[in-house]
């Protein structure tokens, strides 16, 4: 009886020493917390680029607003008084992201005077209000910054190559079209003379050129420029195949052809 007995006693012993020894293995484990989640606006989506809006304003017409962000962490702000003169105050500094990766604030900022904080969405950003907190109430909409998505025809320089199904005869310097995606602005050149104007682009592959104007020189064919002109206030589509760009009107042949200009590096 003696015997089972001190068996009994020293199998507890040995139970009690390997479950202390286990718990302290445990105890001196480092802790790990629940893993963040990983789908957040910083990790998942394309937030890198430039952001426009017009938002409301006390004492002007509105403030048009222009933020990019950078992926290094910078930021580049531009704003504009509407119907308080001309001039545009450009801020730059670098920016941080909040814990959960879904809020951006512009770092060296004053608050009170200028937003500091945006929740980042697909292709948007929303000015949040002096809390923190998203802008609500029937001005909401007014609040959003959109991505700039530039179309494939912007920010290219095209080479006039077809009038009318004629072929053309110039180069990337006397014959071009280049419609820039910063001020919505054309400039086209068929000759010596160079036209200039807006445009509006919409989807699917929709164009529209507006207020064209061009120098006035006098040169010694103006047939070229002439037919650019005229495409150029007739075209409401384009189309582009294997780098080769054409304006279109309707269903119609192809008003005009031009091909890409290759960068320089």
């Amino acid at each position: 009886m003696y015997r089972n007995f001190f068996k009994f006693n020293a199998s507890l012993m040995l139970a009690l020493s390997l479950f202390a020894c286990s718990t302290n293995q445990l105890a001196q484990m480092p802790t790990q917390s629940n893993p963040p989640d990983m789908h957040t606006s910083q990790n998942a989506l394309d937030w890198q680029g430039t952001y426009k809006g017009v938002t409301p304003c006390a004492d002007c017409e509105g403030i048009a607003t222009q933020l990019h962000l950078s992926a290094d962490g910078i930021y580049a702000l531009s704003t504009q008084y509407l119907g308080r003169g001309n001039k545009v105050f450009v801020e730059k500094g670098s920016f941080t992201w909040n814990n959960q990766g879904s809020i951006i604030t512009l770092n060296n900022l004053n608050p009170n005077a200028t937003p500091t904080q945006y929740q980042v969405g697909e292709n948007q950003l929303f000015q949040l209000d002096l809390e923190g907190q998203r802008i609500t109430g029937d001005l909401a909409t007014h609040f959003i910054l959109t991505k700039v998505i530039n179309m494939p025809i912007e920010d290219k320089k095209w080479q006039l190559i077809e009038l009318y199904g004629k072929a053309v005869k110039g180069s990337a310097e006397t014959h071009y079209l280049w419609l820039m995606s910063d001020k919505h602005q054309v400039s086209a050149k068929a000759g010596c003379n160079t036209m200039f104007g807006g445009y509006e682009l919409k989807e699917p592959m929709r164009v529209h050129f507006k207020q064209l104007a061009s120098t006035m020189m006098a040169c010694e064919n103006m047939a070229d420029e002439e037919g650019l002109a005229k495409v150029l206030g007739m075209a409401d589509n384009y189309t582009i195949v294997n780098d080769v760009l054409s304006l279109n009107k309707a269903r119609m042949a192809p008003l005009a052809r031009f091909k890409l200009v290759p960068t320089q590096d």
